[in-house]
């Protein structure tokens, strides 16, 4: 009966069994919640004692998905399968390319979102009232409003973290902030978006550099630009887009009065 439920729970897709861990995905870096993370070496596997584990706020290397629940590891060298939801900061959009626009080549994320039945005032009105309320504690400033021509121009920041281990520790560590432009436009009965330009700021962080333009592959955030940089200035990005993508979000959900999304279990797919 024991083993009948445990495979209820970790459930894969039928075919599951068949398929060859493989990675398929650029390597990216999460974190290990509050409690450790079993590793399968197959799907087959999950039905049994986990091969290992990793322990509470180890970093997990991520290199590939399964399904919606499951995702492939690297670890030591081999490969291994672990629940998503063992994760505490998994986004699978994370893995997606970066929106660059053709002409500026620059990191851009932009989209019309229609609001049946709204007029221009109206949402002129509701992003005003966004604005105010996402960027407070002054990490915004609203550069230009225009409800004539329905525009506003928000120069704004959010913060960057990097992660180091310290006495065995995961911690994360203030990195300053990555600042962006952003322009909304409110027409009757839809508005768009566009957020760009960008670009880290170390704003004075201890023996820390600023890395610039987020389109770089690399940065020396720590005065040089060897191995070493690589994994926490792309660890920077990741957080910091996965950011933006969160306060577009937020956007829409004010935009178009809907409520909050509430955060997906793993196993809601």
């Amino acid at each position: 009966m024991k083993l009948i439920c445990l495979c209820g729970a970790l459930a894969l897709p039928l075919l599951g069994a068949a398929q060859q861990l493989a990675a398929t995905l650029p390597p990216l870096t999460y974190h290990v919640g509050l409690t450790k993370a079993p590793l399968y070496r197959s799907a087959a596997d999950t039905a049994r004692k986990p091969s290992r584990y990793l322990f509470s706020q180890a970093e997990a290397v991520v290199v590939g998905r399964f399904s919606p629940r499951w995702v492939v590891v690297r670890n030591d060298g081999f490969l291994y399968l672990t629940p998503v939801d063992k994760l505490r900061d998994y986004d699978p959009a994370d893995a997606e390319k970066l929106p660059l626009d053709p002409r500026t080549q620059l990191i851009t994320y932009e989209g019309v979102v229609s609001v049946p039945g709204v007029s221009q005032a109206d949402l002129y009105a509701r992003a005003t009232a966004w604005v105010a309320s996402a960027y407070t504690s002054g990490n915004g400033v609203l550069e230009q409003q225009d409800p004539a021509a329905g525009q506003l121009v928000v120069q704004g920041e959010l913060p960057a973290l990097v992660y180091n281990v310290y006495a065995g520790v995961l911690r994360s560590s203030y990195a300053g902030v990555v600042r962006h432009t952003l322009t909304i436009y409110v027409k009757d009965g839809r508005y768009k978006y566009v957020l760009s330009n960008l670009a880290h700021n170390a704003k004075s962080t201890l023996s820390m550099k600023s890395g610039g333009a987020l389109e770089q592959d690399n940065a020396s955030l720590y005065g040089y630009a060897g191995l070493g940089s690589h994994k926490p200035w792309t660890d920077l990005k990741v957080a910091a887009t996965r950011d933006v993508r969160h306060l577009l979000a937020g956007l829409e959900e004010a935009m178009t009065l809907q409520q909050p999304r509430a955060a997906k279990k793993a196993s809601d797919f």
